[in-house]
């Protein structure tokens, strides 16, 4: 069904008039996007992470440890109607702005699309919105954690964007149009799309979330040219495929390994790098015996077809909901005086991997978490947790970490979401550090028999109001954690190693993280501030609070020479923020953009 262009009330002389000046703006071309990293495009920002290889890092060095005491708020938007949907009573705005030559693209978590005049560093001009007026009500009944949206694309002259009940949209960049849209997750499984797309080529490749409703989770990529998928690659194999041997009886068709954070790509192989979510149920390992290939994995796909070159399982059988859909960073980078090329990424299970991107070779595996319970370790040589057992169905890993059906709770560090999550890491070229935020503590959970969901012709039934399959309880009032540092943190790590050259704790980790130029490192967090870092040695040396829950990592541009920093609020203010924050208890959600300036 064709949308509407909606223009805000008040706004519409000056949509058009920056419209008109929009019209001549170069084209996000495929040889813009390959060469994002370039100076060439050093005030710009046209991927979710920046660059192909998931740096997250901008040049730009305006603002620094010297003049960072004067960086001030230049202004704020206001953007959707930050409204109630279900039972979810606000968005959460977890994207990444984009700009291209003075103009913001961004999405908010109800899946509307906004180009904004961010020129005159003076306010944001909101030239275009457009609405694809998403089912709310479904969202509220066939999603697991809110209305979420983490980014969008940019492909010549169009918007990219997914909307969470699962179409893909093409939006002109000048007019705010809808040149097409196609119904690609399929809601009556509780398929959704909350990562941002990754434009390759002439393609957009993305996947569904929704392992807490037993999807089988898929990789796609879309043909911008005709708005035809141009393959599909499942990440449950099915019988006659490699894998499938992993699971028992027809556990495969709701196997979850869904995908909700954005891939990297290798321009040079022409491989494209994605990590998967958890098997489904989460808890309930008995449900679905076998290793569960490839959940929780990273998996390296030739962009061109989606064929899996290689895979690397993070924790098989995962009993601890361990997703791996973080994102990866890709290095070049010489070790014992030979060039390496290398993916690296801060895994949710609390290891730190490196491996040869080439062929999916493990260089190392370090803990990078404070508490770590579930294994004593990683074999070097095969990759798999040191209690991993080859024969076993179902895996225990260190006693008393993995619960049972009878109501014995699992106790297990780090926590159920990580370790690192989907809050991006980002790496700096100036010091050579990764920069991770991730959770801190431990978890008890007791698996649940999860009911074997009802399959019609090989569709679920509607999943309206359906409680999220995910086989756990609670464990028993009484149960006792370890006695160990509960909270969030922000670590340099030596990507060669795995080994933390610095860190510093906090009450809960980060929306992710921007490294600059200036030899800063920013996060933001759902208590309202926004901070800058030392990236030597993590010293907190600026911060600002906007008086509402910030949802996004930061990001960095510039328009006429001057830098820029901005972030999406659109969140709620979470129980250690209220604890600790007492202001952030009365916080109102706001849908709304945030960009500082030097004074």
């Amino acid at each position: 069904m064709l949308k509407r262009n909606l223009f805000l009330t008040g706004l519409a002389t000056a949509s058009v008039l920056a419209m008109s000046a929009a019209a001549g703006a170069a084209g996000t071309t495929s040889e813009r996007l390959l060469g994002a990293g370039s100076e060439a495009e050093n005030a710009n920002w046209l991927m979710v992470h920046r660059t192909y290889d998931s740096h997250r890092f901008s040049p730009l060095d305006q603002i620094n440890k010297d003049t960072v005491k004067d960086l001030g708020l230049s202004f704020a938007t206001i953007l959707d109607n930050a409204s109630r949907g279900g039972r979810y009573a606000s968005a959460r705005n977890e994207g990444t702005p984009l700009v291209e030559d003075g103009f913001m693209y961004v999405q908010t978590g109800w899946s509307v699309v906004y180009k904004i005049d961010v020129r005159d560093g003076k306010t944001g001009k909101v030239v275009w919105k457009y609405d694809p007026e998403v089912d709310r009500q479904w969202i509220s009944d066939a999603t697991c954690c809110g209305a979420e949206n983490r980014g969008i694309g940019l492909w010549n002259d169009d918007v990219i964007a997914l909307t969470m009940d699962g179409r893909v949209m093409s939006i002109n960049k000048d007019t705010g149009e809808l040149n097409w849209e196609k119904q690609q997750a399929d809601k009556a499984r509780a398929e959704s799309f909350t990562g941002a797309p990754l434009v390759v080529g002439d393609t957009a490749i993305y996947g569904p979330a929704g392992g807490e409703y037993g999807i089988r989770g898929w990789l796609e990529a879309m043909d911008l040219k005709t708005g035809e998928p141009a393959w599909r690659t499942f990440t449950v194999p099915g019988p006659g495929e490699p894998g499938n041997e992993t699971w028992q009886g027809n556990a495969w068709e709701t196997g979850g390994a869904s995908i909700w954070q954005t891939g990297s790509y290798d321009p040079d192989s022409g491989m494209t790098y994605w990590g998967t979510g958890n098997p489904a149920p989460q808890i309930d390992a008995e449900y679905r015996p076998g290793d569960n290939l490839y959940a929780s994995s990273l998996l390296a796909l030739d962009a061109k077809d989606g064929a899996i070159k290689w895979h690397f399982q993070f924790t098989p059988n995962d009993p601890y909901d361990y997703d791996e859909i973080g994102d990866n960073q890709l290095l070049d980078v010489t070790v014992d005086g030979k060039p390496s090329k290398m993916v690296v990424r801060a895994a949710r299970n609390g290891f730190m991997y490196g491996f040869n991107r080439n062929d999916g070779a493990m260089t190392y595996a370090k803990q990078y978490v404070e508490d770590l319970t579930w294994t004593t370790g990683i074999d070097p040589k095969t990759g798999k947790p040191l209690e991993y057992d080859p024969k076993a169905q179902l895996q225990k890993y260190v006693a008393g970490t993995v619960g049972s059906r009878e109501g014995t709770p699992g106790i297990y560090c780090p926590t159920l979401g990580g370790g690192k999550n989907w809050q991006p890491a980002a790496y700096s070229p100036n010091t050579k550090m990764l920069y991770v935020t991730s959770a801190e503590g431990c978890s008890a959970y007791v698996p649940e028999a999860a009911p074997n969901p009802t399959i019609t012709g090989g569709e679920y039934d509607v999943v309206k109001a359906q409680r999220e399959w995910n086989g756990r309880l609670p464990a028993p009032e009484g149960t006792k954690l370890p006695d160990v540092f509960n909270g969030g943190s922000v670590k340099a790590i030596d990507p060669l190693t795995g080994e933390t050259k610095a860190k510093v704790l906090m009450p809960r980790r980060l929306n992710g993280m921007l490294a600059t130029g200036g030899d800063l490192v920013w996060g933001s967090s759902t208590n309202g501030n926004i901070y800058a870092y030392d990236a030597n040695s993590l010293e907190e040396v600026w911060s600002y609070n906007v008086g509402t829950a910030l949802g996004g990592p930061p990001m960095s541009y510039s328009v006429d020479g001057k830098q820029y920093i901005a972030v999406l609020a659109g969140a709620a203010a979470a129980a250690a923020d209220k604890k600790l924050a007492p202001q952030s208890e009365f916080f109102v959600p706001a849908d709304a953009l945030y960009v500082f300036s030097l004074k």
